[in-house]
């Protein structure tokens, strides 16, 4: 009876690929010590289960290959044979052959000519004496007579029996219950296969979960803070609220336990990719004609897999630059008094919620001043800019598409690509690059997040909107006044401890309308940085810090500028998370001027204006009347909000300003009734109050006005400013 093999056909493919992954490091460590016996004895076992199992599943060129490794490594084994570069050299190509086979089918299985090369050449490196070498020439001869290469029989079984009854007793496999050192390193809890997309739809559901978790937190909230106002509740009403909050407690705890689970079964060990790396050193040190030690440190690290994916070929990119840029050939490492051979350490920790990569080398370091020429060559920058900036962020410039400083173009490195795919890739991640280098050495130092599912961010206002912007990102925050922004080279800009930041207001990102802007004399900034440049964010209020779930936004918002995604917040509303990359870019580049003080020469030259100013203290009108006329604006008072609607209605105002306590009409019912007036619906209203209450502020917003400004915190520049702004 026919079996079907084609429902075993993954699960064979994984496991061989393990085994291979298994012989590459097992034979590295292997040409370090050729006389391992452990070593020999573990690889031999596993080029033995690759050729059963290949030759269950009907890839019988894969069992060939696997049967040549296997004869060689138990001649090793039994010291019949000494390994040296020209057997390790067979070995790896035995890997390399396997590797694309187990791509193709059990049909397609015809013997290539490569195969035949290489079967001929392990006969001749791993036979032991030359009559046996001539003899299996003959054969090999005849064969070929008989048949075209692509039908060539190995040698028969019997051939391979004589080789083992010469054993001197020794066995030619290890026993049943010996452990591989280097499974070990793989091996973790019983396990059963699940494929990512379940995972993915699991961590889907946790996180909604957990949004209505939060939500449902927000709700227990609020029902407790309005009790507290109720003087007499019912014992049963009490109760249900004990209950309720005692299941979102329950609730709160199995659903971060959940999702907690959930991400644990999406990480894997940052090994799963670091061990295929020290093979590909290998055969690139070889090629470069230079001599390295690659070190791996912190393999057992734990990182999301999606992560772990995308961060491969980055990390291929920086281990070849380090082979090809970094370390010198043994020639010029000895002029320089340095080992001849050179280390290459690729290392893994953890480090709060970040998983931290590092790629090192004691090779040249990066030279500081080509760097720069070559940044102005390419017109990056300009010769005069290049004194204004750190050291760090001149290194960024190696990561410019394009960008290279070695003069001769290889396979390896030197076209400027690769370094520019690792930026992209790691902005693309959310995360950190950094570089530190010196005459001894470089490092690449990758900071990621565990996992891209979850982050801890900062979720700031500006008017009615919020926003969340990523931990890991924020610098600091800060508190500025409009006097310290300042106007350099066309762009708006702050000094911070000796340092030029440039700056915007959130609302001039995104084109918020000026309604609901609350005029402070000090107000909030986030300073963010990527990649070595930094960037402050004017906005209204900071919130707190928060965990989000981000998701990703569809049609037709997944177009908007500097957007990375959106979270629901515990109020059920919905919010955008901050591109930080492309803001600080931005930022950078110049935005939208933010409003600052202009002089009173610039705001007497600006067309007279009619202001109507409703302010029962006597004092505190006329101030506010005196800063106004002397730049030219042309002011009315009223007594209270009644003469001032009164005056409003038979006459024509640009802008209004209001106190709010005052008698028969205050200044928020004064709003309201201008606002329902179609010539003033769109005009200028500004409260100035010493009412200081959330509340208080809120309603004055929601009355109709476009500012609200403190008396506690009034000046005439911040005055004047707020008027100027509004009546544009």
């Amino acid at each position: 009876m026919a079996i079907d093999k084609s429902k075993f056909l993954e699960q064979f493919k994984s496991e061989t690929a393990e085994h291979l992954q298994n012989l590459n490091l097992g034979l590295l460590k292997l040409e370090k010590s050729p006389s391992d016996e452990i070593c020999l004895k573990e690889m031999m076992r596993e080029a033995h289960t690759i050729k059963g199992s290949s030759l269950m599943m009907g890839f019988k060129n894969i069992s060939d290959i696997a049967h040549i490794m296997e004869d060689g490594l138990e001649k090793a084994l039994n010291g019949k044979l000494t390994l040296g570069k020209s057997q390790f050299d067979i070995l790896f190509k035995c890997l390399d052959h396997i590797e694309p086979l187990l791509g193709s089918t059990e049909e397609n299985q015809t013997k290539s000519e490569s195969i035949e090369n290489l079967s001929k050449e392990a006969m001749k490196n791993f036979l032991d004496t030359q009559k046996e070498i001539n003899a299996l020439e003959k054969n090999i001869e005849i064969i070929s007579q008989k048949a075209p290469a692509s039908e060539y029989i190995p040698p028969k079984e019997k051939t391979i029996d004589k080789i083992i009854v010469n054993n001197d007793g020794k066995k030619s496999l290890p026993e049943e219950n010996t452990t591989a050192e280097i499974n070990k390193k793989i091996s973790y809890d019983e396990s059963i296969r699940v494929t990512t997309n379940k995972l993915n739809k699991l961590v889907n559901n946790a996180g909604e979960l957990v949004t209505a978790k939060i939500r449902l937190n927000d709700i227990v909230k609020k029902i407790e803070t309005q009790s507290e106002h109720i003087e007499t509740l019912s014992d049963s009403f009490l109760k249900l609220l004990k209950d309720l909050k005692n299941t979102s407690e329950t609730i709160d705890f199995l659903s971060s336990s959940i999702q907690m689970e959930i991400m644990k079964a999406r990480m894997l060990p940052v090994s799963a990719i670091f061990n295929t790396f020290p093979r590909a050193i290998r055969d690139l040190a070889i090629e470069k004609g230079k001599k390295i030690n690659f070190e791996i440190k912190g393999e057992e690290t734990q990182l999301d897999k999606a992560i772990l994916d995308e961060i491969k070929e980055p990390l291929i990119h920086l281990l070849r630059n380090a082979v090809d840029h970094g370390i010198e050939k043994p020639e010029e490492r000895f002029k320089k008094n340095k080992n001849e051979t050179g280390t290459i350490i690729l290392s893994a920790y953890q480090e709060g919620s970040q998983v931290i990569i590092e790629t090192s080398d004691d090779g040249n370091g990066i030279n500081h001043e080509q760097v720069k020429k070559i940044a102005i060559q390419n017109n990056l920058i300009s010769k005069e800019k290049t004194h204004e900036l750190s050291t760090e962020e001149i290194y960024q410039f190696i990561f410019s598409h394009g960008f290279s400083t070695k003069e001769e173009v290889s396979d390896i490195s030197g076209r400027g690509v690769g370094l520019s795919v690792v930026k992209d890739t790691i902005n693309k991640l959310k995360g950190r690059l950094e570089i530190k280098s010196s005459p001894n050495g470089t490092t690449f130092i990758m900071r990621l997040p565990l996992t891209l599912v979850i982050t801890e961010s900062l979720i700031v206002s500006s008017g009615t909107s919020a926003f969340a912007i990523p931990i890991d990102s924020v610098i600091e925050t800060i508190r500025i006044q409009n006097e310290d922004i300042k106007t350099i080279e066309s762009k708006n800009a702050i000094k911070l401890r000796g340092r030029v930041i440039p700056v915007v207001n959130i609302s001039e990102i995104f084109n918020l309308p000026k309604k609901g802007i609350m005029e402070k004399k000090f107000f909030p900034a986030v300073i963010i940085e990527r990649d070595g440049k930094k960037a402050a964010i004017i906005v209204d209020e900071m919130l707190g810090r928060q965990e989000i779930i981000g998701k990703g936004i569809g049609e037709p918002l997944k177009n908007i500028s500097h957007v990375a995604g959106a979270t629901i917040l515990g109020s059920g509303k919905v919010i955008l998370i901050l591109d930080v990359h492309s803001l600080v870019d931005k930022i950078g580049a110049g935005y939208t001027r933010v409003p600052t003080p202009k002089t009173n020469k610039e705001r007497s030259a600006r067309a007279k204006k009619n202001i109507l100013l409703a302010e029962d203290t006597m004092s505190t009108a006329l101030l506010e009347k005196n800063v106004l006329e002397s730049v030219g604006y042309s002011v009315v008072i009223a007594r209270d909000g009644k003469e001032a609607l009164d005056r409003a209605t038979n006459e024509n105002f640009d802008i209004i300003i209001s106190d709010v306590l005052m008698p028969v009409m205050n200044g928020f019912e004064l709003v309201k009734n201008l606002r329902k007036k179609d010539s003033y619906k769109n005009t200028p209203i500004i409260i100035v109050t010493t009412r200081e209450s959330e509340e208080d502020k809120k309603y004055g917003l929601e009355s109709g006005a476009d500012a609200y400004i403190l008396k506690s915190e009034f000046t005439s520049d911040s005055f004047l400013e707020t008027i100027e702004r509004l009546a544009g």
